[in-house]
């Protein structure tokens, strides 16, 4: 097992897992050009994505310690800012500290590890506050760790800013089928996940969300959405065709069952404390034989099945190295060169509430305050059948 991380965004770009014949496919979407990430071509691509990841509802929030200041954000997503905004955390460029080896111990797996950080300054894209924000990505046995960090610190200019809000996750797109490789020369697909299997656990609801994914704040027993129930295992092309908000596939958010039952033990100066992760989702591929597990510490994740993926293979080719137009286009772009197609991926973005600031009762998830520590940790564990 192996991956390939890009210090742009804090980004993964590839990932080698053995298949059931012990080959190694590369089981997320992305490209192998640095240069084609975080363009209009990249729908986030393995990215780090903060300050708040998935979406805030009309662009602006306020902080119940100032609830006469409006903070406007970027509305890139329709009326909504997703993603921390135009230039969020996934179009930096992050500091990288290549840890190596990890010693082990009281709550740390061996393995191999890479540190990447990266400061978002006060009123960054309109989030108050300086933050400094750490990645690890960490290989061990069969398992890919990503943890998150962060935490206010003093850098001036802030106004000793005491409070601001977080939630950071990564954007992978998996497909357990993998990538095609980039030495192809027989123009090969990549394979819609529909054939996927999907088996939820620990999970009993979903949040509805309005015409614009935003939450409405209700959030829903999977009982009564057939369509959205994973509980037994199924495929993720199913119910495809009925899911809400009009059969283009999944794009929503499924919190835990402890964070509907128990959600103070998710206030976020509660982070360092919760350290066991808990398992949500076993996905499994009958064309590899490859089983992913995703256990985490966060409240929930959003499915997303790359709906609006689109990337022909005029797109994004490869690029004769004397044209005159190279500055436009890419020098060599291998497992993605001939495209991606919508449902060729699904995404499972651990993370806090969407909109969690603009909801009283999830906001706490959210609020980072000065002294707290933002943390989460999420993996991702393979086998084979």
């Amino acid at each position: 097992m192996a991956c390939k991380i890009t210090s742009l965004g804090a980004s993964l770009t590839h990932l080698w897992v053995p298949d059931s014949r012990n080959l190694p496919r590369d089981v997320v979407l992305g490209f192998d050009d640095i240069n084609a990430y975080r363009t209009q071509h990249d729908p986030y691509f393995g990215a780090s994505v903060g300050r708040i990841a998935n979406r805030i509802a009309q662009g602006q929030f306020s902080l119940p310690d100032e609830p006469a200041i409006t903070y406007k954000l970027d509305r890139n997503n329709g009326p909504n800012s997703l993603h921390g905004g135009i230039d969020g955390l996934s179009f930096r460029n992050w500091d990288v500290d290549l840890t190596g080896e990890t010693p082990g111990g009281a709550g740390v797996q061996e393995g191999t590890a890479l540190q990447l950080s990266v400061v978002s300054n006060h009123m960054d894209q309109g989030f108050p506050g300086c933050v400094r924000v750490q990645c690890t990505y960490r290989l061990f046995n069969s398992t890919l760790e990503i943890t998150y960090e962060a935490q206010l610190i003093d850098q001036g200019g802030d106004s000793g800013q005491q409070t601001t809000i977080v939630s950071l996750t990564n954007h992978a797109y998996f497909n357990l089928n993998g990538a095609p490789t980039p030495g192809s020369t027989d123009k090969p697909s990549t394979a819609p996940v529909t054939n996927h299997e999907v088996e939820m656990l620990n999970i009993e609801h979903y949040l509805e969300t309005d015409s614009t994914s935003v939450p409405t704040g209700k959030v829903l027993p999977l009982d009564e959405v057939p369509a959205m129930d994973f509980r037994r295992l199924k495929k993720i092309g199913q119910d495809l065709a009925q899911t809400p908000g009009g059969g283009h596939g999944y794009d929503h958010f499924y919190p835990t069952r402890a964070a509907i039952s128990t959600p103070d033990e998710y206030r976020l100066s509660n982070d360092i404390c919760r350290v066991t992760p808990v398992t949500l989702v076993k996905v499994y591929s009958p064309e590899s034989g490859i089983r992913m597990t995703m256990a985490t510490t966060e409240p929930g994740f959003q499915l997303y099945t790359a709906n609006f993926v689109q990337l022909d293979s005029d797109q994004i080719d490869t690029a004769d190295k004397s044209s005159q137009n190279v500055g436009t286009q890419f020098s060599h772009v291998g497992k993605a060169r001939w495209g991606y197609s919508p449902h060729t991926a699904f995404c499972l973005e651990s993370s806090r509430f969407p909109d969690a600031i603009n909801h009283p009762a999830w906001r706490d998830q959210v609020l980072l305050r000065q002294g707290d520590k933002y943390y989460s940790r999420t993996l991702f564990t393979f086998s084979t059948e």
